[in-house]
């Protein structure tokens, strides 16, 4: 089997991070195989620094210059860590990529959607996803979830969490490779609907 890039994404509290682990030991033990697990922005040592600045809720910071700084961690990650893994064979789950920079800084933030869209895919388009999953998940329930002392753009409260659902499921209606998986339900629940989209792609 090639080597397979996946995603989950969502909106903040949805358990992407949760599920990418779980997806992480159960790819391991259907391929046996351990994919390499990192998280966007981040991951580099350049993602990390920048991962701080945009989420310090002492600083303000327009919706634009979230999106450069974003797509900025992304290329350097792509670049660094996920193109030499592929070449070598390993597989890469990820948290978070272009569908949160578009639902958060585009149909949230304000900006023009097909600008950013092109923004992330002449800087950061490859390599490309085999599939990004979007947990799909009622706001209310995600911010229930979530610890009341959240990072700047948690902070931003459930109106603008709203919105990123909203842009979510808007760029999963744009991108061939995006589908939406229904996050609500117990931890294993969730991870077999995710799994089943990865067999999915595995045989794409």
């Amino acid at each position: 089997m090639k080597p397979l890039f996946l995603v989950l994404d969502g909106v903040d509290g949805c358990g992407k991070s949760t599920q990418a682990k779980r997806l992480v030991a159960r790819f391991e033990r259907e391929f046996g195989a351990r994919p390499l697990h990192v998280r966007e922005p981040g991951t580099t040592l350049v993602g990390e620094r920048l991962r701080a600045i945009v989420l310090d809720r002492e600083l303000e910071l327009s919706a634009r210059t979230e999106a450069l700084l974003f797509c900025a961690a992304r290329s350097q990650m792509l670049d660094e860590v996920v193109a030499p893994a592929l070449a070598r064979g390993t597989s890469v789950v990820c948290e978070r990529f272009h569908a949160a920079t578009f639902a958060y800084q585009a149909v949230a933030g304000g900006l023009d959607e097909d600008r950013v869209l092109q923004l992330l895919t002449q800087w950061a388009g490859a390599p490309r996803p085999d599939l990004e999953v979007i947990l799909d998940l009622d706001p209310a329930l995600a911010a229930a979830r979530r610890s009341e002392l959240g990072d700047r753009i948690e902070a931003k409260g459930l109106e603008f969490q709203r919105r990123v659902a909203l842009g979510m499921r808007r760029y999963a209606e744009r991108s061939e490779r995006a589908r939406v998986v229904d996050a609500t339900g117990d931890e294993r629940a969730v991870e077999d609907r995710i799994f089943a989209e990865v067999l999915r792609a595995a045989r794409g």
